[in-house]
């Protein structure tokens, strides 16, 4: 499985910034380059100014393979998910409260539904705290949001995004901004 590096507005399930500003943002800053069809860029000249890897050396494929497939690094924007769908990295633990942080015992049974829709009812079991799904704490290994951007061929905490492009973002849709690992996108639409 394909994994990315996902960057969220807060609260996440508002109406999402306009695509056309969050789009515009990543371009001014250089994390995205070259279109390549709606919503997809190439990683841009400033990408590794903005996004910081662990590792004194790593691999990544920047250039779009000759099948046309999309298994490299680059820049794509998710944009309003109505019902907004739970994106989750492959092998990680349980969620938890994010009002007493105890963790979520159902959860497994629940994930095909809540992947559909994270925006369905939750009530935590312990502290009777309601919410949605999409507001459980999966410790930066999962999220639900209306859009996101994504970043992608990127493992599970092998790379993070920087204080200016986080302060960006905020600065230029007025909303808080957060980041999570999960499951890529294009891994989901091969199996529709």
């Amino acid at each position: 499985m394909n994994t990315s590096l996902y960057l969220f507005p807060l609260p996440v399930l508002d109406v999402p910034p306009p695509v056309s500003v969050i789009e515009d943002l990543l371009q001014a800053c250089g994390l995205a380059g070259k279109a390549l069809e709606a919503h997809r860029y190439l990683a841009g000249s400033e990408f590794f100014r903005h996004i910081t890897f662990a590792g004194c050396s790593p691999h990544l494929q920047l250039e779009r393979p000759a099948d046309g497939g999309w298994d490299f690094c680059h820049v794509s924007l998710i944009t309003d998910r109505q019902p907004p769908q739970l994106h989750i990295a492959p092998g990680r633990s349980r969620p938890r409260c994010p009002s007493c942080r105890t963790g979520v015992s159902d959860w497994k049974e629940n994930l095909p539904a809540w992947q559909k829709d994270s925006s369905q009812p939750w009530r935590c079991e312990a502290c009777g705290q309601p919410g949605a799904v999409a507001m459980l704490d999966w410790r930066q290994y999962g999220f639900g949001a209306r859009c996101a951007v994504e970043i992608h061929q990127i493992y599970p905490g092998e790379a993070m995004p920087g204080d200016t492009l986080m302060r960006l973002l905020s600065e230029g849709t007025g909303r808080e901004w957060r980041h999570a690992w999960a499951g890529s996108s294009t891994d989901e639409k091969k199996r529709e």
